[in-house]
């Protein structure tokens, strides 16, 4: 092949160059940063559920409250993290954190409360307690049954013949022979002593006692009846004391 045979090329068309901007620099786009969730945020509720179910526990509420007091200082900060400039989500979580611990305060603070004066209740009633015992063995050394009595009385009846009345305090006793019915009144401080009353029929010389007699016998306190007892036949035995009423 000769140089004759060739054919010349034409020259490759040139692009335009566009000619750049002064003072350009493409923009880049910032890539979205991942939020992780705040550890201040499960901390504080954490703490707060915590706190809230051992708040109604005696005794153990008094650590709820610490509890509680925490969880609301970890919320409290993670609030700061999880909010529109912070670097953590939770949000809801943080916030339920802070309303679960103050919640949770105020449950201590009410149970405490109740448990309190329940304590004082049940206190103030041992004592109490404690010093009627010891007024009730005082008054029992004094043989006083009756504390504040005015008027105490002692009656029998029988209803055939006569009866035999033994009636008496603090060990001593005295014997009256009666017919139909008897009375003694006891006023002053002795009133207020253990008194007792009994009787029976009177032996009968003459012939057996009817089988249908009967006996009875009273205490009274201030008009306030504290004993009475009955018998029938003719070996009827009554017997009668203050300390009936607390039978």
């Amino acid at each position: 092949m000769t140089n004759q045979n060739m054919q010349p090329q034409a020259p490759t068309p040139q692009q335009p160059i566009q000619p750049q901007q002064p003072g350009y620099t493409p923009i880049a786009q910032p890539q979205p940063v991942e939020k992780h969730m705040s550890a201040l945020g499960i901390t504080g509720f954490v703490l707060a559920i915590l706190a809230l179910v051992l708040s109604w526990i005696p005794i153990v509420n008094n650590m709820a409250f610490v509890f509680a007091i925490a969880g609301l200082v970890f919320a409290l900060f993670g609030l700061h993290a999880t909010g529109k400039k912070g670097k953590r989500k939770g949000r809801a979580l943080v916030v339920a954190a802070v309303v679960i611990s103050l919640i949770s305060g105020g449950v201590v603070l009410y149970t405490q409360s109740v448990y309190g004066k329940a304590a004082d209740q049940v206190s103030k009633s041992l004592d109490d307690t404690s010093k009627q015992l010891k007024h009730d063995s005082e008054n029992y050394e004094k043989g006083i049954v009756n504390e504040g009595a005015e008027e105490l009385k002692l009656q029998v009846t029988i209803s055939n013949g006569n009866a035999e009345v033994v009636y008496g305090m603090d060990g001593g006793s005295s014997n009256e022979t009666i017919t139909g019915s008897w009375e003694k009144t006891i006023t002053g401080d002795d009133a207020q002593k253990a008194w007792t009353v009994s009787a029976y029929p009177s032996f009968n010389l003459d012939g057996d006692t009817p089988a249908d007699t009967q006996v009875a016998c009273t205490i009274t306190v201030d008009g306030k009846q504290v004993s009475h007892k009955e018998a029938t036949g003719n070996s009827a035995n009554v017997y009668c004391s203050v300390y009936d009423k607390d039978n």
